[in-house]
C-alpha cells in the first residue's frame, strides 16, 4: 500500500472518529423526568405507625423506642422483628409515584379511596401527621391508587409496596422466640 493510500485512510479515520466524538457532545441532553414524590418525611421524625385494613377488621401500630427500636404500640411494647421490619420506615418516608393522575380528583369513590384497603397514619415528631390512604388496584392490577387525606391529587403506587405494607398487618413482623427444651427430657 502507498504512503498516499494509507495517508488518505488515516485522514478519513481521524474525520470519523472526530465526527463521532463532537457528535456525541452536541446532541441536546435529554431530560429525565423523576417520578413525582406522594409525600416525603425524613425517616428520624416518624415516631409512630398506625396501619388499618378496613375490609379486615385489623389493624397494627409500631412507635419507636427511646433505645431508638420499633416496638409494637400494645401492653409490654415487645420488639418487631429485624428481619422484617428492616427498610420498612424508608418505604414510608415518602414513595416515589408511577406518576400523578390528577392534581385535582373529583370523585374518589371512583378510585376506591372513600372505603380505602389500606389507611396508614404517620405520627411525625412536632408536626402534624399524615393519613395515607391507598384505594383501589389500577385495571391491570400493577399499582394502586393513593392520595394523602386533605390533597386532592391521585397518584399510582407500586402494587409491590401495597404488599409489603399490607402484609405487615396481615401477618405483623413479631420476634419469634423460640424456647430449647434440653435434649434428655
Amino acid at each position: 500500500m502507498s504512503f498516499k493510500s494509507t495517508f488518505v485512510l488515516a485522514a478519513i479515520l481521524v474525520l470519523l472518529a472526530g465526527f463521532m466524538f463532537f457528535s456525541r457532545f452536541m446532541k441536546p441532553q435529554e431530560t429525565v423526568e423523576e417520578p413525582p414524590e406522594i409525600w416525603s418525611v425524613e425517616e428520624e421524625s416518624i415516631e409512630k405507625i398506625d396501619m388499618r385494613l378496613p375490609g379486615a377488621d385489623k389493624s397494627v401500630s409500631f412507635v419507636i423506642g427511646s433505645d431508638g427500636y420499633w416496638d409494637f404500640n400494645e401492653p409490654g411494647r415487645p420488639p418487631v422483628s429485624l428481619k422484617r421490619w428492616g427498610g420498612i420506615v424508608l418505604l414510608l418516608t415518602g414513595p416515589q409515584s408511577r406518576r400523578l393522575i390528577a392534581q385535582q380528583m373529583n370523585n374518589p369513590d371512583d378510585f376506591g379511596l372513600v372505603n380505602p384497603q389500606l389507611i396508614i397514619n404517620l405520627g411525625i415528631r412536632g408536626k402534624k401527621g399524615l393519613e395515607i390512604h391507598i384505594g383501589d388496584a389500577t385495571p391491570n392490577g400493577d399499582a394502586f391508587y393513593v392520595r394523602v387525606k386533605g390533597s386532592d391529587q391521585l397518584y399510582l403506587v407500586d402494587q409491590t409496596w401495597m404488599q409489603v405494607m399490607s402484609r405487615l398487618v396481615k401477618e405483623p413482623p413479631r420476634e419469634i422466640v423460640r424456647t430449647v427444651k434440653p435434649l434428655n427430657e
